[in-house]
């Protein structure tokens, strides 16, 4: 199967246990899904635009990648979305690095 047909399977990955990310029936709105799915892409830019890159929902259920040379790339998972990162950057996305986060950290800590 394509990559692109899994997309559309709407299969969730082992990443996103826990969350309510692919379980409609599980809220009350489907409104409720898309903002928690909002906010966790908030958090995903915060790590990708350390490296260039910025990353929206699509479809409520997969991630565009962009670059910030205007490439774009489509995909499925939470690990790709690094393994995109890093690919579009040219530089290893350790989201766990020391020194990374204490950039993020917030100024007041």
């Amino acid at each position: 199967m394509c990559a692109f047909c899994t997309m559309l399977t709407g299969e969730r990955h082992w990443t996103e246990a826990g969350t309510n990310a692919g379980h409609q029936s599980a809220l009350p709105s489907g409104r409720a899904r898309l903002m928690s799915r909002t906010a966790r892409i908030q958090l995903i830019n915060r790590i990708a635009g350390q490296y260039g890159c910025k990353v929206s929902d699509w479809a409520n259920s997969s991630f565009i990648v962009r670059s910030a040379s205007g490439r774009s790339v489509i995909v499925d998972s939470l690990p790709k979305v690094w393994m995109t990162v890093e690919t579009l950057s040219s530089k290893i996305a350790d989201p766990l690095d020391p020194d990374f986060l204490e950039k993020l950290a917030p100024i007041n800590h």
